[in-house]
């Protein structure tokens, strides 16, 4: 029971997020940058960057939170719940499987240990970043073939990389109160 009501709180905050991206972030970079350039993916895109860190942290535990608020985060933006779905889909299995080879690479189920070492964090974050969002371009490319824009992955990169930067910065100044919630949450 626990896990579910982390899953709909962990829901509730990225779609939160995706809210505040459809109304306040996109809106802004329509107007200060080139139109085409943001209509393809934003600059500073912050649903990825929550996404990256409570995937990391919390592992498989939090993907139906994420495949659900991505979802929901995609169709408030292209107002096309099947392509959201699809996307959706596409985006968590980009994520997750960065997570696993590095999971993998430490030599099994042990995650980050985030409560030690800050940095830890980060560079896991960039690199998660990084591969979620080249993963994603491809997987893009292949499903909607000349129907996904040129440069996709750039605009993937930049903006995954620019809001996971900024996310983890927050986590990481408010992480005793993050790792706190998180422990309430868990041990209910």
């Amino acid at each position: 029971m626990a896990t579910v009501i982390v899953n709909v709180q962990l829901f509730l905050l990225i779609a939160v997020v995706w809210v505040l991206q459809t109304q306040i972030i996109y809106p802004i970079e329509r107007t200060l940058l080139d139109p085409s350039w943001v209509e393809v993916a934003s600059t500073l895109f912050l649903p990825a960057g929550f996404k990256v860190i409570i995937a990391v942290i919390m592992g498989w535990m939090a993907a139906p939170a994420i495949l659900l608020s991505t979802t929901f985060g995609m169709w408030l933006h292209t107002d096309d719940l099947l392509f959201s779905s699809h996307f959706a889909v596409e985006s968590t299995v980009s994520l997750y499987i960065p997570i696993l080879l590095i999971r993998f690479l430490k030599g099994g189920d042990q995650g980050v240990d985030t409560t030690k070492e800050s940095m830890s964090l980060f560079r896991t974050a960039v690199v998660v970043t990084v591969i979620a969002a080249m993963l994603n371009a491809f997987f893009s490319t292949v499903l909607y073939g000349t129907a996904a824009p040129l440069g996709i992955w750039l605009h993937f990169l930049i903006g995954d990389l620019l809001g996971t930067i900024t996310v983890v910065g927050l986590v990481v100044m408010f992480r005793q109160s993050i790792y706190l919630w998180i422990a309430q949450r868990l041990s209910r």
